[in-house]
């Protein structure tokens, strides 16, 4: 279905807006917000996992012994959106969205930004302070620039990251695709990297650039990406362009060079080793011609979410869904961040009691929630509604 590529008229997530009719986007600029929450001090105080922080006792395969359902996550107003992934910047669970919709004031939604950011709460993991603009509203959280404002603004362009990482104390990263989605749009035009900081009045995103990587090659950081402090590198995990939009691919950098596009090297599957050679559709300019046998997950294997360092289990996991219309919460291990990787098994289900939707997806970790890895928080997305469960494992 493609649903992850945020191909869809809002430039995110295809046919996740399950919500009453859109209304122009000028109306939810001009309906008044709520009072903007303020965030309490329980959303400092996070901690990434990482390797060396601690040895578990988990026992592979990672097999759960009981799952919470908690439900939808919470506001503290009526706001729709999708995705939900986080990482922790500065002590702070950032929590980031794709297209976050508000009402109208006529009963239905408007488009209040085309990815949104909030800070979670240590004291409640359904509770999240969204970033909000002067209406009250979540505000846009990969800026556009002064040429996309003035070329059309949100009615035309939308910005998709996933989740951040943080590779110095302070230092924060996400990547993001840039969508081109007017009247003659030509969908998305690239991907990029942008600088990240945070502290208790929310983070904020720096572009460095409009796009490092073009149309034609993987669609880094659509899918996750990991800081591994072991060597001090990012691994950047992305669907490829059409006709390659079922297989992820991997590149890496040092994290410190992360805004330099000339600093990454690609994972090629099928000979199992780096190249500093990019990929492209068409194998110009000396690229890479794209296939599916530099692909490391292939075939709808792995929808987007993130792979993180499991304290419990002393392993490179991701708790994830494959990438299809809807799918369950599964589980990979590896010993490292290229694999291999293990195969995906279902831990549990995103339709508890039955109740949900045909289209559910986007299932992400959230590991700061819980650092020894004795149980791990996850989100999923159904009709707009981020929803929530914790897996403990046995």
């Amino acid at each position: 279905m493609g649903m992850v590529h945020r191909r869809g008229f809002l430039g995110l997530a295809m046919g996740a807006v399950i919500v009453p009719a859109l209304r122009p986007i000028s109306a939810a600029a001009s309906a008044p917000g709520p009072a903007p929450a303020v965030a309490p001090a329980a959303t400092g105080g996070f901690v990434y996992p990482a390797p060396g922080q601690s040895t578990g006792s988990g026992v592979l395969p990672a097999k759960p012994a009981s799952v919470e359902y908690l439900g939808a996550q919470d506001y503290g107003t009526d706001v729709a959106r999708d995705l939900g992934f986080s990482g922790v910047v500065n002590g702070q669970s950032v929590w980031t969205y794709g297209d976050t919709l508000v009402p109208n004031g006529s009963g239905g939604y408007a488009l209040s930004a085309s990815d949104s950011v909030g800070l979670g709460d240590s004291s409640n993991p359904l509770r999240v302070y969204d970033t909000v603009n002067s209406s009250g509203w979540p505000s846009e959280w990969i800026p556009l620039n002064a040429a996309e404002n003035a070329n059309g603004g949100l009615s035309r362009y939308g910005m998709g990251g996933t989740n951040v990482v943080e590779y110095a104390p302070g230092k924060g990263l996400v990547w993001y695709l840039k969508n081109d989605r007017g009247t003659d749009g030509q969908g998305i035009v690239g991907a990029g990297v942008a600088t990240v900081t945070a502290g208790p009045g929310g983070a904020v995103a720096t572009r460095t650039s409009d796009t490092t990587w073009g149309p034609t090659e993987p669609h880094w950081g659509d899918v996750g990406v990991t800081y591994n402090p072991l060597d001090g590198k990012v691994y950047v995990y992305g669907h490829g362009p059409d006709p390659y939009g079922l297989n992820v691919y991997l590149a890496r950098a040092s994290a410190a060079q992360a805004t330099d596009v000339s600093a990454y090297e690609y994972w090629n599957q099928s000979a199992q080793a780096w190249t500093n050679l990019r990929f492209s559709l068409s194998g110009a300019l000396g690229t890479v011609k794209l296939s599916d046998d530099l692909a490391l997950f292939s075939h709808q294997e792995l929808g987007q979410s993130n792979a993180f360092w499991s304290n419990h289990f002393n392993t490179w996991m991701f708790v994830a869904g494959a990438n299809v219309g809807y799918t369950d919460i599964m589980v990979m291990t590896a010993p490292a961040l290229e694999g291999p990787w293990t195969a995906p098994v279902t831990v549990a289900s995103t339709c508890p009691g039955n109740v949900c939707s045909a289209i559910r997806y986007a299932i992400a970790p959230h590991p700061e929630y819980d650092p020894t890895g004795e149980t791990i928080l996850v989100t999923w997305t159904d009709s707009n509604v981020v929803q929530t469960a914790r897996i403990h494992w046995q």
